[in-house]
């Protein structure tokens, strides 16, 4: 191989390159943005009447409803996770807002301020939509350890045992000098 065609092909290598941290650096610079708003978002949520603006990032979104959640605004939270799960729905965007949306629910249900009424329907729903996510995406494991959690909250009653009623109570009757022969 002549030293020229070395040459050129290393100045072609080295042009891609260019190219692509080129690429790299737009993305970054137009993802400034974003990230500005999302490192904004805890400081605007102290503000009770904080809206987000509705042409916001669907990043920016999940990270408002995130904060919001644990920040105890909980019906705000869940109106932005439940309108980011609609929009999003295939996306891991939209796994991620399921995840967040049935960690709210669970948040909610195992609060000990609430009457147990109310409770069990919310760890109900959170635990419905982690396995909504386990069913699209089997290997989450964070989904997977948040339903052991939920399940231990409030664990599955078996629909036959409910229908049963009261157990059958069995004695075993011991008579003496009776041997199974004597039976006919």
């Amino acid at each position: 191989m002549k030293r020229s065609t070395i040459h050129l092909f290393f100045s072609v290598f080295a042009a891609c390159l260019a190219v692509l941290s080129l690429w790299q650096a737009y993305r970054l610079y137009s993802n400034q943005e974003t990230i500005q708003a999302i490192t904004a978002v805890p400081d605007q949520i102290n503000d009770r009447q904080y809206q987000p603006a509705a042409e916001a990032n669907a990043g920016v979104l999940l990270a408002t409803a995130s904060a919001l959640s644990m920040g105890g605004q909980f019906e705000s939270a869940e109106t932005l996770l439940v309108k980011l799960v609609g929009q999003q729905e295939h996306t891991p965007l939209g796994q991620a807002s399921q995840f967040n949306l049935a960690n709210h629910y669970l948040r909610r249900g195992i609060r000990t301020d609430l009457p147990g009424a109310q409770t069990r329907p919310l760890i109900e729903i959170a635990k419905q939509r982690y396995r909504d996510l386990l069913q699209s995406n089997p290997d989450d494991w964070d989904a997977r350890v948040n339903l052991e959690h939920a399940l231990r909250h409030a664990p599955e009653i078996a629909s036959e045992d409910r229908d049963k009623g009261p157990p059958i109570k069995s004695v075993d009757v011991v008579v003496p000098d009776f041997k199974l022969k004597d039976l006919p």
